[in-house]
C-alpha cells in the first residue's frame, strides 16, 4: 500500500503545493484551519482537480497532468470521511453500509446472493462499532455519535485502497471521541492501508498516527514522529502546532547565548547557536520553580518573573507571567501540576517567583 503525491492548485489568495510519500502507515496532516489539509484530501479523492502534478495510489495513477489522466472519484475507490456523516436518510443503517460496497455480480455459495453477502459483511462491520443492534433503524433515529459509527462502518466495508479522515470526531464529546478512537485503532491493526488523517489537534494526531506532517500556508513544512516533532521541531509552525505556547523572535548573541527579543531575556542554551536562528520556544510544562534562591545563588537561565494571572483546569494551573521586557506583546505561559504540588506552593497572582528554564528544553528554529 502506498501513496505518491506531488500536486499544485491555486485558489484565490492561496496556493496549495504538496509533496508526500507514504507507505502502509497512518499519516496525520496537522495544521490550522485554512492551511490546505482538507484541500489535499479532496484532490486525492477526485472531488477537486489540481492544476498540475501527479497522484498515484497503490501503483494506480489517479491524476497526471502531463499524461492527461484524471480518474473519476468512483474509479479511484478511495474513502473520505468528513465531520458530517453523509448517510442516506431514506436507507436503514444496514443498507447504508451495503451502499458503499462494490457490486461485482459474483455468486457467493456460502451466502447465496451478492446482496446476502453484503448484508452479512455489513453486520460484521457494524458489530465492530457496536451498531449491529441498530441495523434496521434509519439515520434520523440515531444520535450524532451513532451516525458517525455507521459512517465509519460503511467506509471500511467498502475496502478502499486508501483511507482518509477529515477531522471526523471534532463534533463529538470527549468520552465518545475516546471510544471511537479506540475502535478505529482496533480496525487499523487489521486493515492494512495507507491512512491520511486531518487534524488540528496534536494530541489526537499522536494517539492515532505513526507520522505527523505539519502543514502551513498550503505546504508541508516538516514531517516526523510525534517524539521528533515535540523534541526537535524545525519551524515556528511546527513548534506552535505541537503545543508550544511560548515563542519569541530570537537572535544569536554569542556562541551559546540567544536573546528572546519579544521577552527581553537572554538564554544560555548549552550548545552552539545556529547563525540563522530566528525563533526560540519553550513549552509551558518545561518551566520550573528555582529553589536556588533559598541559598542565595542564581542558576543560569533563572529569572524573577511576576505572576500576572492564574486559571485552573481539572488537574493543572495555568500561570501567565510578565516577561522582563516592558510592554511585551505576550505573556509567558507556565503549567503547574495541581495534583502533586502542595496547595500552599501553587503560584498566586501578584507574586514574583524565580523560575528556571532548562537549557536542554529550549527550542531553536530558523524559520
Amino acid at each position: 500500500m502506498s501513496l505518491s503525491l506531488d500536486i499544485k492548485k491555486r485558489y484565490p489568495g492561496f496556493s496549495l503545493d504538496v509533496s508526500l510519500e507514504a507507505g502502509e502507515e497512518r499519516v496525520a496532516l496537522l495544521g490550522a484551519s485554512g492551511c490546505g489539509k482538507s484541500c489535499t484530501l479532496r484532490c486525492i479523492a477526485g472531488v477537486e482537480t489540481p492544476d498540475e502534478g501527479r497522484i498515484v495510489v497503490n501503483g494506480v495513477t489517479f491524476y497526471d497532468s502531463r499524461a492527461g489522466i484524471d480518474l473519476s472519484p468512483q474509479e479511484r475507490k478511495t474513502a473520505l470521511l468528513f465531520q458530517s456523516y453523509q448517510l442516506f436518510p431514506h436507507m436503514t443503517v444496514e443498507d447504508n453500509v451495503c451502499a458503499g460496497m462494490p457490486r461485482t455480480g459474483r455468486a457467493y455459495p456460502s451466502h447465496g446472493s451478492e446482496l446476502d453477502f453484503h448484508r452479512a459483511r455489513a453486520r460484521q462491520f457494524l458489530d465492530i462499532f457496536g451498531m449491529a443492534d441498530f441495523a434496521d433503524r434509519y439515520p434520523s433515529q440515531l444520535s450524532g455519535g451513532q451516525q458517525q459509527r455507521v459512517a465509519l462502518a460503511r467506509m471500511l466495508a467498502a475496502r478502499p485502497g486508501i483511507l482518509m479522515f477529515d477531522e471526523p470526531f471534532s463534533a463529538l464529546d470527549s468520552y465518545l471521541k475516546s471510544a471511537l478512537e479506540q475502535n478505529l485503532l482496533d480496525v487499523f491493526s487489521v486493515v492494512h492501508r495507507t491512512v491520511l488523517y486531518v487534524s488540528h489537534d496534536i494530541d489526537e494526531a499522536c494517539r492515532l498516527c505513526d507520522r505527523i506532517c505539519v502543514m502551513h500556508n498550503g505546504r508541508i513544512e516538516e514531517s516526523g514522529t510525534a517524539s521528533e516533532l515535540m523534541t526537535r521541531p524545525q519551524t515556528l509552525a511546527g513548534m506552535r502546532l505541537t503545543g508550544c505556547k511560548n515563542t519569541s523572535r530570537a537572535c544569536k548573541v554569542s556562541a551559546t547565548n540567544v536573546e528572546a527579543i519579544d521577552w527581553g531575556m537572554t538564554f544560555d542554551v548549552g550548545r552552539e547557536v545556529p547563525d540563522d536562528v530566528a525563533y526560540l520556544g519553550v513549552r509551558a510544562r518545561h518551566i520550573h520553580r528555582d529553589r536556588s534562591c533559598e541559598t542565595g545563588k542564581r542558576r543560569r537561565n533563572s529569572f524573577d518573573l511576576h505572576v500576572a494571572r492564574v486559571s485552573d483546569s481539572r488537574f493543572e494551573r495555568l500561570v501567565l507571567l510578565d516577561p522582563p521586557l516592558a510592554g511585551a506583546r505576550s505573556r509567558i505561559q507556565w503549567k503547574v501540576d495541581m495534583v502533586d504540588t502542595p496547595s500552599d506552593e501553587l503560584p498566586r497572582e501578584g507574586e514574583t517567583l524565580r523560575l528556571h528554564f532548562d537549557a536542554s528544553r529550549l527550542l531553536l528554529v530558523a524559520k
